[in-house]
């Protein structure tokens, strides 16, 4: 391989490593300790959100129009279901899961993707 060809490289790989050697260098001054309070495992009409399934992926997604953001939990098998959020102060309450369906009123059901 030409010598010259390799050149255009190595000099943009150099100016890469000062470049994030001084934005480190700066960052590093900038940062403050995180921490981050205990996780709380959820309950949705007095059982475990997402309990008894595998890699239950949740999000959060106002799913009736009523502008508090329910839970929508999806999980390795393709099964989705919903919690709503039930009124009140408490933002962790929510009623129980139930099947998110279609239109015509079948289970949503992705069969494991």
């Amino acid at each position: 391989m030409n010598p010259e060809a390799r050149r255009p490289f190595s000099l943009v790989a150099a100016s890469w490593t000062a470049a994030a050697t001084l934005l480190g260098d700066s960052l590093a001054q900038e940062r403050t300790e995180v921490k981050f309070a205990a996780p709380v495992r959820l309950h949705a009409g007095g059982k475990f959100l997402g309990g008894n399934r595998l890699f239950p992926s949740p999000v959060l997604r106002d799913m009736n129009g009523d502008g508090i953001a329910d839970v929508v939990v999806g999980d390795l098998f393709g099964k989705v279901t919903v919690a709503l959020r039930t009124p009140g102060k408490d933002p962790l309450a929510f009623a129980a899961e139930t099947e998110l369906k279609t239109a015509d009123g079948k289970p949503i059901d992705f069969h494991n993707w």
